[in-house]
């Protein structure tokens, strides 16, 4: 049985299992948690991704992660999360199949490992973002205080339009760095974007800001 496999390699051992439950088993694969059943242990490893040699050219070959037994802390785990974010944002068109599958669970794992055990987040939730004279801002669920930091062009990409937050431009980054210190001292401040529609629930469209029963324009 091998040591490592790739998401095609344990997805081909597990066939006619839901994508839900592949998930699930794919995470506990990762953590070293999962063992394979007799009948579903693979008798070869199939090539890996990076083993194809004929792969059409607009398909990535390498998703930009840190090795998988690596322990990475906080912080660390923080900057593989967005960029990790931004590569697969800029290099869209490359993606395909169970390389962006792969990517993605990366970066849900990444967001369960650095996300504190006592935050949940509903689309009621009230939220307020600070912006500086920079690119980073400062973005707190004030219905159960935690602070993520985010940047201006994150916020352009997903919530522009959206209301139900408060909006504050600072003069100075000072704020945001006491603000963000303090939140971290109480475990309530993850130094990354949030998940989109799972961490952060704020209305992104027209539609979904109908849907809670304001109307677009209103903040």
């Amino acid at each position: 049985m091998p040591t490592e496999l790739t998401y095609n390699q344990f997805r081909s051992a597990h066939k006619g299992t839901t994508k839900s439950e592949l998930s699930n088993l794919w995470t506990q694969y990762k953590a070293g948690d999962y063992i394979f059943p007799a009948e579903e242990a693979p008798a070869e490893p199939e090539a890996s991704i990076d083993e194809i040699t004929d792969a059409p050219e607009e398909v990535v070959t390498e998703v930009p992660v840190e090795p998988r037994h690596k322990v990475l802390d906080t912080n660390e785990a923080c900057k593989e999360f967005d960029r990790l974010r931004t590569h697969m944002k800029k290099f869209a068109w490359k993606y395909n199949g169970d390389v962006l599958e792969e990517g993605r669970l990366r970066m849900v794992e990444l967001a369960n490992q650095t996300l504190p055990k006592n935050y949940s987040c509903t689309p009621t939730d009230s939220w307020k973002i600070w912006f500086g004279p920079t690119a980073t801002c400062l973005l707190i669920n004030t219905t159960n205080l935690m602070g993520f930091r985010v940047t201006r062009s994150w916020w352009q990409e997903h919530y522009q339009t959206t209301i139900y937050v408060d909006r504050e431009l600072l003069p100075s980054n000072d704020l945001i760095v006491s603000e963000s210190t303090r939140l971290l001292k109480l475990g309530k401040f993850v130094p990354r974007t949030p998940l989109v529609g799972i961490e952060c629930k704020l209305p992104q469209g027209v539609k979904d800001i109908q849907m809670r029963g304001g109307q677009a324009g209103d903040y």
